[in-house]
Protein backbone atom coordinates (compact mmCIF):
# COMPACT_ATOMS: atom_id res chain seq x y z
CA UNK A 1 0.00 0.00 0.00
CA UNK A 2 1.50 3.36 -1.18
CA UNK A 3 1.50 6.06 1.64
CA UNK A 4 0.36 9.22 0.39
CA UNK A 5 2.60 12.07 -0.72
CA UNK A 6 2.61 14.48 2.61
CA UNK A 7 2.81 11.25 4.93
CA UNK A 8 6.11 10.59 3.03
CA UNK A 9 7.59 13.54 3.53
CA UNK A 10 6.48 13.93 7.14
CA UNK A 11 8.02 10.69 7.83
CA UNK A 12 11.80 12.26 6.61
CA UNK A 13 10.77 15.02 8.60
CA UNK A 14 10.28 13.98 12.22
CA UNK A 15 12.24 10.48 11.43
CA UNK A 16 8.90 8.80 12.91
CA UNK A 17 7.62 5.62 11.41
CA UNK A 18 4.31 6.05 9.50
CA UNK A 19 1.95 4.35 10.62
CA UNK A 20 -0.22 2.49 7.46
CA UNK A 21 -4.20 1.68 8.17
CA UNK A 22 -5.29 -1.77 6.75
CA UNK A 23 -8.51 -2.54 5.95
CA UNK A 24 -10.21 -5.11 8.10
CA UNK A 25 -9.72 -8.91 6.24
CA UNK A 26 -12.05 -10.89 5.89
CA UNK A 27 -12.49 -13.97 7.94
CA UNK A 28 -11.85 -16.05 4.87
CA UNK A 29 -9.03 -14.70 3.71
CA UNK A 30 -5.57 -14.19 5.74
CA UNK A 31 -3.89 -11.08 6.26
CA UNK A 32 -1.04 -10.89 3.82
CA UNK A 33 -3.15 -13.09 1.25
CA UNK A 34 -4.35 -11.12 -1.86
CA UNK A 35 -5.83 -14.43 -3.32
CA UNK A 36 -6.93 -17.76 -1.70
CA UNK A 37 -8.56 -20.82 -3.69
CA UNK A 38 -9.14 -24.69 -4.24
CA UNK A 39 -9.90 -26.07 -7.80
CA UNK A 40 -12.94 -25.01 -9.39
CA UNK A 41 -16.01 -27.77 -7.41
CA UNK A 42 -17.53 -27.70 -11.55
CA UNK A 43 -15.12 -30.15 -12.91
CA UNK A 44 -15.22 -32.21 -10.34
CA UNK A 45 -18.80 -32.58 -10.69
CA UNK A 46 -18.31 -32.91 -14.23
CA UNK A 47 -15.64 -35.62 -13.53
CA UNK A 48 -18.82 -37.79 -11.76
CA UNK A 49 -21.61 -37.37 -14.12
CA UNK A 50 -18.87 -38.72 -16.64
CA UNK A 51 -17.99 -41.33 -14.77
CA UNK A 52 -21.84 -42.02 -14.37
CA UNK A 53 -22.34 -41.97 -17.93
CA UNK A 54 -19.82 -44.38 -18.36
CA UNK A 55 -21.31 -46.76 -16.21
CA UNK A 56 -24.53 -46.38 -18.03
CA UNK A 57 -22.48 -47.27 -21.09
CA UNK A 58 -20.72 -49.78 -19.78
CA UNK A 59 -24.02 -51.62 -18.14
CA UNK A 60 -25.81 -51.25 -21.23
CA UNK A 61 -22.57 -52.93 -22.92
CA UNK A 62 -22.61 -55.99 -20.84
CA UNK A 63 -26.51 -56.04 -21.53
CA UNK A 64 -25.92 -56.83 -25.24
CA UNK A 65 -22.46 -58.58 -25.07
CA UNK A 66 -23.40 -61.99 -22.89
CA UNK A 67 -25.14 -64.19 -25.43
CA UNK A 68 -22.42 -63.02 -28.34
CA UNK A 69 -19.82 -64.35 -25.47
CA UNK A 70 -21.48 -67.34 -24.92
CA UNK A 71 -21.61 -68.78 -28.53
CA UNK A 72 -17.47 -67.69 -28.52
CA UNK A 73 -17.00 -70.19 -25.19
CA UNK A 74 -19.54 -73.02 -26.45
CA UNK A 75 -17.16 -73.46 -29.99
CA UNK A 76 -14.40 -73.17 -28.02
CA UNK A 77 -12.91 -77.09 -26.78
CA UNK A 78 -11.98 -77.21 -23.26
CA UNK A 79 -13.29 -73.94 -22.18
CA UNK A 80 -16.55 -74.30 -19.75
CA UNK A 81 -19.11 -71.99 -20.51
CA UNK A 82 -19.84 -70.90 -16.96
CA UNK A 83 -16.04 -69.04 -17.45
CA UNK A 84 -18.04 -66.80 -19.81
CA UNK A 85 -20.46 -65.78 -16.96
CA UNK A 86 -17.81 -65.01 -14.24
CA UNK A 87 -15.94 -63.45 -16.66
CA UNK A 88 -18.79 -61.01 -17.40
CA UNK A 89 -19.57 -60.75 -13.83
CA UNK A 90 -16.07 -58.97 -12.88
CA UNK A 91 -15.30 -57.21 -16.42
CA UNK A 92 -18.47 -54.81 -15.61
CA UNK A 93 -17.82 -54.37 -11.87
CA UNK A 94 -13.72 -54.14 -12.56
CA UNK A 95 -14.63 -51.12 -15.45
CA UNK A 96 -17.34 -49.70 -12.66
CA UNK A 97 -14.83 -49.13 -9.98
CA UNK A 98 -12.44 -47.79 -12.33
CA UNK A 99 -14.86 -45.04 -13.68
CA UNK A 100 -16.10 -44.16 -10.27
CA UNK A 101 -12.41 -43.54 -8.60
CA UNK A 102 -10.88 -41.51 -11.22
CA UNK A 103 -13.53 -39.57 -10.23
CA UNK A 104 -12.60 -39.54 -6.46
CA UNK A 105 -9.22 -39.53 -7.20
CA UNK A 106 -10.20 -35.99 -8.88
CA UNK A 107 -12.34 -35.06 -6.06
CA UNK A 108 -9.66 -35.63 -3.34
CA UNK A 109 -6.54 -34.10 -5.37
CA UNK A 110 -9.64 -30.91 -5.78
CA UNK A 111 -10.14 -30.54 -2.25
CA UNK A 112 -6.57 -31.12 -0.66
CA UNK A 113 -5.63 -28.33 -3.44
CA UNK A 114 -4.85 -24.29 -2.64
CA UNK A 115 -3.82 -21.64 -4.88
CA UNK A 116 -2.56 -18.50 -2.87
CA UNK A 117 -1.15 -14.74 -3.91
CA UNK A 118 0.35 -13.44 -0.95
CA UNK A 119 2.15 -10.38 -0.63
CA UNK A 120 5.64 -11.76 -1.39
CA UNK A 121 5.07 -15.24 -3.78
CA UNK A 122 3.00 -17.16 -5.47
CA UNK A 123 2.15 -20.39 -3.91
CA UNK A 124 0.71 -23.72 -4.62
CA UNK A 125 0.09 -26.20 -1.71
CA UNK A 126 -1.63 -30.03 -2.60
CA UNK A 127 -1.58 -32.71 -0.13
CA UNK A 128 -2.71 -35.59 -2.74
CA UNK A 129 -2.10 -38.05 -4.14
CA UNK A 130 1.63 -36.99 -2.17
CA UNK A 131 1.97 -33.87 -0.70
CA UNK A 132 3.71 -31.02 -2.47
CA UNK A 133 4.07 -26.98 -2.28
CA UNK A 134 5.37 -24.48 -4.73
CA UNK A 135 6.42 -21.19 -4.20
CA UNK A 136 7.32 -18.55 -6.77
CA UNK A 137 8.87 -14.85 -5.94
CA UNK A 138 6.94 -12.31 -7.91
CA UNK A 139 10.19 -11.25 -8.96
CA UNK A 140 10.71 -15.01 -11.11
CA UNK A 141 7.38 -14.10 -13.10
CA UNK A 142 8.32 -13.70 -16.77
CA UNK A 143 4.93 -14.04 -18.32
CA UNK A 144 1.70 -15.06 -17.48
CA UNK A 145 -1.68 -16.10 -19.02
CA UNK A 146 -5.05 -18.12 -18.93
CA UNK A 147 -6.95 -20.84 -21.05
CA UNK A 148 -10.32 -21.61 -20.88
CA UNK A 149 -12.26 -23.57 -21.82
CA UNK A 150 -16.43 -23.23 -23.76
CA UNK A 151 -17.92 -24.06 -19.66
CA UNK A 152 -14.85 -22.75 -18.38
CA UNK A 153 -16.25 -19.32 -19.89
CA UNK A 154 -19.33 -20.37 -18.28
CA UNK A 155 -18.53 -21.13 -14.90
CA UNK A 156 -15.38 -18.49 -14.67
CA UNK A 157 -13.05 -20.97 -14.26
CA UNK A 158 -9.61 -21.97 -16.32
CA UNK A 159 -5.58 -22.96 -16.38
CA UNK A 160 -2.98 -20.61 -15.08
CA UNK A 161 0.02 -20.27 -16.64
CA UNK A 162 3.14 -18.74 -15.38
CA UNK A 163 6.78 -18.74 -16.91
CA UNK A 164 9.02 -18.88 -13.89
CA UNK A 165 12.23 -19.53 -16.70
CA UNK A 166 12.50 -22.34 -14.70
CA UNK A 167 13.61 -25.51 -16.47
CA UNK A 168 11.14 -27.71 -15.33
CA UNK A 169 8.54 -25.34 -17.29
CA UNK A 170 5.48 -23.33 -16.91
CA UNK A 171 4.16 -23.22 -13.53
CA UNK A 172 0.51 -23.95 -14.36
CA UNK A 173 -2.78 -23.91 -12.10
CA UNK A 174 -5.25 -26.17 -13.36
CA UNK A 175 -9.25 -25.44 -13.30
CA UNK A 176 -8.59 -22.25 -11.30
CA UNK A 177 -11.60 -20.02 -10.28
CA UNK A 178 -11.89 -16.46 -11.19
CA UNK A 179 -8.43 -16.94 -13.66
CA UNK A 180 -9.09 -12.80 -15.01
CA UNK A 181 -8.84 -11.55 -10.92
CA UNK A 182 -5.60 -13.73 -10.43
CA UNK A 183 -3.80 -12.62 -13.40
CA UNK A 184 -4.89 -8.98 -12.46
CA UNK A 185 -3.68 -9.38 -8.77
CA UNK A 186 -0.34 -11.01 -10.03
CA UNK A 187 0.66 -8.43 -12.54
CA UNK A 188 -0.11 -5.57 -10.22
CA UNK A 189 2.49 -7.53 -8.20
CA UNK A 190 4.56 -8.32 -11.32
CA UNK A 191 4.96 -4.93 -12.77
CA UNK A 192 6.23 -3.00 -10.07
CA UNK A 193 9.47 -5.27 -9.82
CA UNK A 194 9.96 -6.26 -13.69
CA UNK A 195 9.49 -2.64 -14.66
CA UNK A 196 10.78 -0.44 -11.77
CA UNK A 197 11.64 3.05 -13.75
CA UNK A 198 7.59 3.10 -14.45
CA UNK A 199 6.67 3.58 -10.30
CA UNK A 200 7.85 7.36 -10.24
CA UNK A 201 6.22 7.95 -13.21
CA UNK A 202 3.14 6.45 -12.27
CA UNK A 203 3.67 8.53 -8.54
CA UNK A 204 3.47 11.77 -10.52
CA UNK A 205 0.67 11.09 -12.86
CA UNK A 206 -1.65 9.69 -9.96
CA UNK A 207 -3.86 12.74 -8.88
CA UNK A 208 -3.44 14.06 -5.98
Amino acid sequence: MRAPTMNVFKKNESAKPAVEHHPPSSKSTPPGVLFKSMPSWWMTLMAYALAAGFCYLIHQFFLWFPPYLREVFKNLRGLPVSWADIGLFWGERSLTWIALAAALYHNLWQVSTRYQLTSHDIHIETWFPFRRVVSAPYGSVRRVGYQQSPLGLIFDYGHIEIDTGSPSGLLVLLNCPRPKKFISLLQSKVEPILQPHLAPHRRSTDPQ
